[in-house]
């Protein structure tokens, strides 16, 4: 039962997509600092209300969407067999691919982790009397108002980490189609050089 929930291939996947030639980790500034420092900017600003725990929740389920959507697209791209390039450029295609393959993958899992936070700080309400006296004596604030400060920590920290990982995808896509048609571009203009010159003959 757990080797079918294990996603640990898809994490070390998404670590190793973000090492760099070198074999040094090269994220831990975008993708651990920055996101921790954000996050606690801006629950420090404002602990998520209903109303926005609301838009998260929508901006989730579209993301969780899109990012289904690109698994499909990255998926029917795997085939080389088409495309006029060597056999170096499609090993290259298909490692940049993969790595692609397992940052979607890490980003749906990220943006399940959020839905739960979310879920969790919607319904986590608790009523021990004696835990919240003792806290309005030691921070003037109750167990819940903990409770909604760690969550919504862990809220704006996934969805930061979420959008991180989309502008690395977006990125990795736009240069694997980009150089599909720059190749289908110059094909298209041999094609036309060769008809122009048949028509001369």
């Amino acid at each position: 039962m757990y080797s079918k929930l294990n996603i640990k291939n898809i994490i070390i996947g998404h670590k190793d997509s973000l090492v760099n030639v070198k074999n040094k980790s090269d994220y831990k500034k975008e993708f651990i600092y920055i996101p921790l420092l954000a996050s606690t900017v801006l629950v420090l600003i404002k602990i998520p209300d209903n109303d926005v725990k609301n838009i998260f929740g929508i901006c989730l389920s579209i993301l969780i969407g899109l990012y289904l959507n690109i698994l499909v697209l990255l998926i029917s791209s795997i085939s080389s067999e088409n495309l006029k390039i060597s056999f170096r450029q499609k090993k290259t295609r298909l490692a940049l691919l993969k790595e692609t393959l397992y940052n979607v993958s890490f980003s749906v899992y990220v943006s399940v982790k959020a839905l739960i936070a979310l879920f969790l700080s919607t319904i986590l309400i608790v009523n021990i009397y004696s835990l919240n006296d003792l806290l309005c004596v030691l921070i003037n604030k109750d167990f819940n108002f903990v409770i909604q400060l760690f969550l919504g920590f862990f809220l704006y920290k996934y969805t930061i980490d979420i959008f991180l990982i989309l502008f690395m995808i977006l990125k990795r896509i736009n240069i694997i189609y980009s150089k599909e048609i720059d190749l289908e571009n110059l094909r298209l203009n041999d094609l036309i050089y060769k008809e122009d010159h048949k028509d001369e003959d």
